[in-house]
């Protein structure tokens, strides 16, 4: 491909080299580069790529991408915005394969990973080929490939759905992150469907306050973005979109009018049950998620998948034959039943805490921590939660990064300050599973929150072997239980 066809649709400043100039790979990482390369030298939150332009050279990169003025021996081109243009370079570099999709994008703090997933399956159990892009990674019809960011960056976004193309998917149901919304991820990429489920205190390390948080994810649901909108109208700020924006908008929900409602609804150890009318046609629907949340996540689902063509009758017989979503309320019952999820924001954990409420008929236990290097004014609201709807907790490890875990259970603890609840702190998040799962009755659940299917801990810039599941699964196959 030559960078004049790379640059198609881009506004750059200036260019130093010719545009029939042959591009064999886009990269924005300088070890990456090989002979041919284009290097986009951008700015991240840790590293300047235009530090490492040289790098990028030595390796063989033809041309580079910057804002910035470069030397007029480095050949170059210079554009307004970078993170705009990488997007749109991308699509062009792998033809533009997110417009031979229907892209279904999932915006909220909570939820997103299970709708997306809940999506994908309909549509492939309906015959529709669906890849699904997330927290787990990348999902391309049961080939799965792996990604470290819940919203790939763009490079990363467009080759994979180029590989969906081409392994002959008609259909992308992905989540979009408000870090993904912030850094223009997606510019470019016009969603069919863009699913809101819900606003609660998460990232305010990156974002500063609430209000920078919820601006970055309703700005999204703009025209150049998405072409329908199907909100949680339960939710203030899924309210706000429905009564502020200009473009068709589908509503779901328990508790307001809607489009898309649940009644009759039981919750059960094994799974849950409900009657949903979704623009006045019925049917019910049993699944083997658990949890009030999880309704809301299945409704968002079957608006979108209605919204598709996909008969109600359909996806109420894909629900029953769905597992539930890997690290997403997953119950191990070893002779102690065990709940296993990646609830890691206060909202989520209440959820979470209140869904294993219903099915638990003793003591309700919490292992849960905190994230290090992460915002740090949920710490302490975590552990007033935990205390308020768990009856005990042992407030454990999480991913501490380059923090002491000690701090981290410390700030946790403030929240117990509030609300007197019996805990105890245990650093070693497998001693913290262990001592749960072995001082519990056989009558009690154990709700181990915050990594869900993650298979590492992450200390000090390294990511070590981990699994909660393998974890309880080694102590019950060990204590005979």
């Amino acid at each position: 491909m030559t960078l004049k066809e790379l640059l198609r649709g881009v506004n750059y400043i200036s260019a130093n080299l010719p545009l029939p100039t042959p591009v064999e790979h886009i990269c924005a990482h300088s070890e990456e580069c090989t002979k041919g390369s284009l290097f986009f030298a951008m700015r991240g939150q840790t590293n300047d790529g235009n530090n490492y332009v040289n790098d990028a050279l030595v390796k063989g990169a033809a041309v580079i991408v910057s804002e910035f003025p470069q030397p007029d021996s480095v050949p170059h081109i210079i554009v307004e915005n970078i993170r705009g243009a990488i997007g749109i370079m991308a699509s062009n570099f792998y033809g533009n394969p997110h417009k031979k999709l229907k892209i279904i994008a999932v915006i909220g703090t909570n939820g997103k990973t299970t709708t997306a997933n809940m999506i994908g399956n309909i549509l492939n159990f309906s015959g529709k080929k669906t890849a699904i892009f997330g927290t787990l990674g990348a999902n391309i019809l049961g080939k799965e490939l792996p990604c470290d960011l819940t919203t790939p960056d763009p490079i990363d976004m467009h080759r994979l759905f180029a590989e969906a193309v081409k392994d002959g998917c008609e259909y992308v149901a992905m989540e979009v992150s408000a870090h993904a919304i912030h850094y223009n991820k997606t510019n470019g990429v016009t969603a069919d469907i863009a699913i809101f489920t819900n606003l609660s205190q998460d990232h305010l390390d990156f974002f500063g306050t609430m209000e920078k948080y919820s601006a970055t994810k309703y700005s999204y649901f703009e025209e150049k973005n998405c072409r329908l909108a199907i909100v949680n109208i339960d939710d203030d700020m899924g309210l706000k979109i429905y009564r502020n924006i200009d473009m068709p908008i589908k509503t779901y929900g328990l508790n307001n009018p809607c489009d898309t409602f649940a009644v009759d609804i039981e919750y059960k150890p094994n799974g849950t049950s409900f009657i949903v009318n979704c623009e006045d046609d019925i049917s019910e629907i049993r699944t083997k998620f658990i949890g009030e949340f999880n309704v809301y996540n299945a409704l968002a689902a079957i608006t979108a998948c209605k919204t598709l063509g996909i008969d109600l009758r359909r996806i109420a017989l894909a629900f029953m034959k769905m597992d539930p979503v890997k690290g997403r309320f997953n119950v191990i019952d070893g002779g102690k039943k065990v709940i296993i999820d990646f609830a890691h924001t206060p909202d989520g954990l209440k959820n979470l805490l209140k869904a294993a409420r219903r099915i638990c008929s003793g003591k309700l236990i919490a292992v849960f921590g905190c994230g290090g290097n992460r915002d740090t004014k949920k710490r302490a609201v975590m552990g007033r939660i935990a205390a308020e709807y768990a009856d005990f907790t042992v407030i454990t490890s999480d991913n501490s990064r380059d923090e002491n875990p000690e701090d981290i259970i410390a700030q946790i603890e403030q929240g117990y300050r509030e609300i007197s609840s019996d805990y105890i702190t245990i650093a070693d998040r497998e001693h913290a599973i262990t001592y749960a799962i072995l001082t519990a009755s056989p009558q009690d659940v154990i709700v181990i929150a915050g990594k869900g299917g993650e298979e590492y801990m992450e200390v000090k810039g390294i990511k070590i072997p981990y699994s909660d599941k393998k974890v309880v699964e080694e102590i019950f196959g060990r204590y005979n239980l």
